[in-house]
């Protein structure tokens, strides 16, 4: 398990700004920089990692070492050429979330943009745990996170912490999960990070209206694996 601490992230106004519906918003908004400012002394990025084998694709999911089941034909699909996964899970930390539930009380905006500056933070965060992984695999690489879209159920999110334990991942990030499977602190992500035969985002499954898409909504479903390598 690989555990990294205390990450140094470059918070910009202008990449900020075109995150959620803060882009919407710009010209009403005098006091971003303060507030990107506050959020970079609340925020205490740190994430884990770990590379595991995997020992056979089939059906229904990704057989890994120690006999885990990642349950999900999509990812079966989009790893099918795939022979080792990166699991990882990072976060913030709990300040920020401390931070915007004060200040809705009585600056309800200034609220809303510390939170959405909060996913600003934990988006980079994820990106340089992605170059990381790239730099060390030399993978083109594809994120999958339980619950993100229908293919992957919420409940996986078990198995993710499984693979580290959870008195591991709480006690080295401070990250534990819920009998609901909800992490706490709330800016938290788990998922995999993987070679895959093209580029694969969450975003592309999802037909939400959503200000955080990052990618457009594509059409389709996960084909069936040839029984070579099922």
């Amino acid at each position: 398990m690989i555990v990294l601490k205390d990450v140094s992230l470059s918070l910009s106004v202008e990449e900020a700004l075109t995150i959620g519906g803060l882009s919407r918003i710009a010209d009403k908004i005098d006091n971003l920089g303060d507030l990107l400012d506050e959020c970079v002394g609340l925020i205490r990025p740190a994430a884990l990692y770990n590379y595991l084998k995997i020992e056979r694709v089939i059906q229904e999911g990704v057989l890994v070492e120690d006999g885990k089941l990642l349950s999900s034909p999509r990812l079966a699909e989009e790893l099918k050429c795939a022979t080792e996964i990166a699991p990882y899970i990072l976060t913030i930390g709990p300040d920020l979330e401390r931070r915007v539930t004060e200040t809705s009380h009585s600056r309800l905006l200034d609220s809303w943009i510390l939170d959405n500056l909060g996913t600003y933070a934990l988006r980079l965060l994820t990106r340089h745990l992605e170059e990381r992984i790239k730099a060390e695999k030399g993978w083109e690489i594809s994120r999958f996170s339980p619950g993100s879209t229908p293919s992957w159920e919420l409940d996986q999110q078990e198995v993710i912490f499984s693979m580290f334990s959870k008195e591991k991942v709480q006690e080295a990030i401070g990250v534990c999960l819920t009998d609901q499977f909800v992490m706490i602190p709330k800016k938290s992500v788990s998922g995999i990070m993987g070679q895959t035969e093209t580029v694969y985002h969450n975003c592309q499954e999802c037909q939400k209206m959503c200000e955080y898409r990052q990618v457009p909504y594509r059409e389709e479903s996960p084909r069936k694996l040839p029984a070579s390598v099922v």
